[in-house]
């Protein structure tokens, strides 16, 4: 919140699992995510977002590509990188991109402005210390917005996707 204005809200899905899968939540923390729930937010037991489909799982799905190196204040109190540092990856590799795009060189301008939503999707751990890829597609271009599909992989191993959609902008004289 920005005053009485929202400017921005998030959701989480939270999964408990062992080496078998999915497990059912305990009663007692499924009372207290609820208890903490926003009221805007959607029915206990609502429908969960969609698996991402297997061939976001692949590099040969992306045309470009950010490397990254987790640093120790991305690491959170279990020890993976935490949501925000994942959301500022992908910032991160889209503004890459933009600059390789335009060919701009360090010290140049700064994309402006970055996606203004995403739907981030968990896969696996992205820990520290570690070395990975951002990978990024645009997947369509409309009047107003670009919409982007994100990976983020370490290897040939997919950790996390996420869906990027942004301003479609206009380039500027020189670009």
């Amino acid at each position: 919140m920005a005053g009485d204005r929202r400017v921005g809200s998030g959701e989480a899905t939270v999964v408990l699992a062992d080496d078998s899968g999915p497990l059912r939540l305990p009663d007692e923390l499924i009372a207290d995510l609820d208890g903490i729930r926003l009221p805007e937010t959607g029915v206990p037991g609502g429908p969960a977002a969609p698996r991402p489909h297997p061939e976001r799982l692949h590099r040969a799905q992306y045309s470009y590509w950010a490397p990254l190196r987790s640093r120790i204040g991305d690491v959170d109190s279990n020890q993976h990188v935490n949501f925000i540092a994942l959301a500022t990856w992908y910032d991160e590799a889209v503004a890459a991109v933009t600059l390789d795009s335009i060919g701009t060189t360090a010290g140049g301008p700064v994309p402006d402005p970055p996606p203004r939503s995403y739907r981030i999707q968990y896969l696996g751990e992205v820990t520290y210390p570690g070395d990975y890829e951002v990978a990024l597609t645009v997947r369509s271009v409309d009047t107003g917005s670009v919409h982007c599909e994100l990976g983020v992989f370490r290897g040939n191993t997919c950790l996390g996707v996420a869906d990027a959609i942004g301003p479609r902008g206009e380039p500027s004289a020189g670009r």
